[in-house]
């Protein structure tokens, strides 16, 4: 189940999710209802959409003035190692990360967190739940590798 996206911010902002489901995607939305570029750092060459189910949404970030980018050549497929990558890329475009919620050591979000602490990104997590699906923002905020943010608007205005 979803929950509300976060509201707009009053700056511009560029939301720059993996073009996952769940919460990427609805970021990617969120921002272009609200007229905000995006960008989507895919995993694969730039004529595949991933997950492949997203084709009508990647298509749509270019009119709200985003972009997509990819270190790899077209044809290419997404796999553990092209996603491990991608998010290394996003760890270094960003001027922060904000983690929504991440199962530790077992997914993309959480290799892109600690990406972006290695390299001094800021990397704003929500306060700690018993949900296993938190247990990586968890450790991130005990480890003080993260920085502990109540609410989207707090998060926003630290950016």
């Amino acid at each position: 189940m979803r929950g509300p996206s976060p509201p707009p911010s009053p700056r511009p902002v560029t939301r720059s999710p993996r073009r996952a489901y769940g919460v990427d995607a609805a970021a990617h939305r969120a921002a272009a209802q609200a007229g905000r570029a995006t960008l989507a750092v895919l995993p694969c060459g730039l004529d595949r959409a991933h997950p492949h189910d997203h084709a009508q949404l990647l298509s749509s970030i270019p009119a709200t003035g985003g972009a997509a980018v990819s270190l790899y050549r077209p044809g290419t497929e997404a796999s553990g190692a092209t996603l491990r990558a991608s998010a290394i890329l996003l760890a270094a475009l960003v001027r922060a990360v904000i983690l929504i919620e991440a199962l530790d050591h077992a997914e993309a979000a959480m290799h892109t967190a600690v990406v972006a602490a290695d390299l001094n990104r800021p990397l704003l997590a929500p306060p700690a739940t018993e949900d296993i699906r938190a247990d990586g923002s968890a450790r991130l905020l005990a480890e003080q590798r993260a920085v502990l943010y109540p609410d989207p608007a707090r998060a926003l205005a630290r950016l």
